[in-house]
């Protein structure tokens, strides 16, 4: 831990100078490093998982922010991780990595993962979920709002098809904006196929750069809303 904090990396080189072992070689220091990494006998998250729920355990606020994301390591391994959001800062809560040759993933490969962070939350505490548009998964906006009592603001890709009452199916590329210009859909239906819904929409165009954005969630949205979901986003 003092070698990570020390060179802000994970470099197993780098840390040899803060790591106190009697080899006289580079090499023996690195190679003790790898195999106490590679003991099969350190459980990550068993380790873990008390660390975090206590962590957690005094929190004060109403509610708590938590982020689903992935990340890609030589275009081989994808980790896929669920943190708090907090004064600008990343806290993990839970996370996996697999061999995925791509940073799409599955809700069947993140279910297990989601579902063992309940545990580790505060009690009695309002969740709200931020994810990307990789995420816009039916399963998971179900599981969030019927199993596991979370609410979601996710981002909705441009293609993306809704149904409104009366206006029958559309995509979001359809609509057309100003800079600066926000609409909010109620009671609106999201994928075309394998529809869900009822669901709030908040999309618009970014007044600083003109790129287009939308976020589905369950929660009621409003104009006066967008500016507090821009900031937990």
């Amino acid at each position: 831990m003092a070698a990570l904090i020390q060179t802000g990396e994970v470099n197993l080189p780098r840390w040899i100078p803060y790591i106190p072992c009697r080899g006289q070689y580079a090499q023996s220091k690195q190679r003790r490093m790898h195999r106490w990494l590679h003991n099969a006998r350190i459980n990550v998250h068993r380790w873990y998982k008390p660390l975090i729920k206590a962590a957690l355990a005094d929190w004060k606020d109403g509610c708590i922010y938590l982020s689903l994301d992935t990340s890609m390591f030589w275009d081989e391994y994808c980790l896929v991780r669920l943190v708090v959001v907090h004064r600008g800062r990343a806290l993990p809560v839970s996370w996996r990595v697999m061999k995925h040759q791509s940073a799409t993933v599955a809700f069947k490969d993140y279910r297990e993962m989601l579902q063992q962070s309940i545990h580790l939350l505060p009690k009695e505490v309002k969740v709200i979920l931020l994810a990307d548009r990789g995420f816009v998964h039916t399963d998971l906006m179900k599981a969030l709002t019927n199993k596991w009592g979370w609410h979601y603001r996710i981002r909705l890709k441009k293609d993306t098809w809704i149904w409104r009452a009366g206006k029958s199916w559309h995509q979001l590329k359809d609509f057309h904006f100003n800079r600066g210009e926000v609409l909010c859909f109620h009671n609106v239906r999201v994928h075309k196929e394998y529809w869900y819904g009822p669901v709030d929409l908040i999309f618009g165009c970014n007044n600083v750069n003109g790129e287009f954005w939308a976020i589905v969630s369950d929660e009621n949205t409003t104009l006066q809303t967008k500016a507090r979901i821009w900031v937990s986003l």
